[in-house]
């Protein structure tokens, strides 16, 4: 059993190498330019969204996912729920444009430009199209009828999870908000209900895994049998609890994150993250007994004959 790196993860790595590249490269300029906005959190967030993809882009999970659904689960935690909100935190698309030169500069701006080009993405980020593409996404992920297609050494393999990536990056977009803004900032309302509906998703498909009694993936008993029992360091029984363990409480746990995220972002708007007391609101008239209201009027007809002398 060999868990070495394709060709599909060499054209990863290059590509995220060129992106850090770019980024870093931006972000040193900005942030001689605009250290609020090029803060060290934010270079951070970036190195952290970039070590979450090449866990799950370069190595060791995309080749331990065609033997380990737990591995698999993981791949698509560290993509959907680690890699794509920090991406959006570390502002990418800003450093990236100030860290280009040249002509791959001058082709971004002038892909920005096009109105085809703003018309298509005006469209795709409604916020039910950003929701339906990433649930499509998660379950295809998860459907045991494609399991067989997406996993082994072949080309599928390769490009699924690109493209549980670009969903990702889609349904993240908006919650986040980091920019480049293509409408007006939606509604924490919706915001909420947009993220309660991937939770909903979210749990159903790992509770499903987790509590099966039986092989939900017909493709992981069949590589067992051909590697052997002893070969592999869990049970099927215990690599399937544990792939649908990461996805439904890992997966919980950054749902309702980015809720709290929204909500406090809320507070900030209105101009305060603490609780503020209602003007005069442990006054004696509001804490009397039933029944004895009269001593409050006593207790003030005293107050003003003591003021009056």
């Amino acid at each position: 059993m060999q868990a070495s790196l394709g060709v599909g993860q060499g054209i990863a790595a290059l590509l995220l190498l060129m992106l850090t590249a770019a980024y870093v490269q931006g972000w040193r300029k900005l942030h001689r330019a605009m250290p609020k906005l090029a803060t060290p959190w934010r270079l951070l967030a970036f190195i952290l969204a970039f070590s979450a993809l090449s866990l799950a882009l370069i190595w060791p999970l995309p080749g331990w996912s065609n033997y380990l659904l737990a591995m698999r689960s993981s791949q698509k935690a560290f993509i959907c729920m680690i890699a794509a909100p920090l991406f959006w935190l570390a502002c990418p698309v800003h450093f990236v444009a100030w860290g280009l030169r040249g002509r791959a500069r001058q082709a971004l701006v002038s892909l920005k430009s096009q109105g085809w080009t703003k018309r298509l993405m005006y469209a795709i980020t409604q916020p039910l199209v950003l929701w339906f593409i990433y649930v499509a996404a998660f379950l295809f992920w998860h459907d045991p009828s494609f399991a067989p297609f997406l996993l082994g050494r072949n080309w599928a393999h390769t490009l699924a999870p690109w493209l549980l990536l670009g969903a990702s990056l889609l349904f993240w977009w908006p919650v986040v908000d980091t920019g480049p803004r293509l409408h007006r900032r939606f509604p924490a309302w919706l915001l909420i209900i947009y993220l309660l509906g991937a939770e909903i998703a979210n749990m159903v498909a790992g509770m499903t895994i987790a509590f099966s009694a039986d092989p939900v993936y017909a493709y992981y008993p069949a590589v067992r049998a051909q590697l052997g029992a002893d070969v592999l360091p869990l049970s099927q029984l215990i690599d399937q609890m544990a792939g649908g363990a990461i996805i439904w409480v890992f997966g919980s746990l950054v749902y309702i994150s980015g809720i709290i995220f929204i909500l406090h972002r809320l507070f900030r708007k209105d101009g305060s993250t603490t609780p503020q007391p209602i003007f005069d609101w442990d006054s004696q008239e509001k804490f009397i007994a039933p029944g004895l209201e009269h001593r409050v009027a006593q207790n003030q007809l005293r107050k003003a004959d003591l003021n009056h002398r």
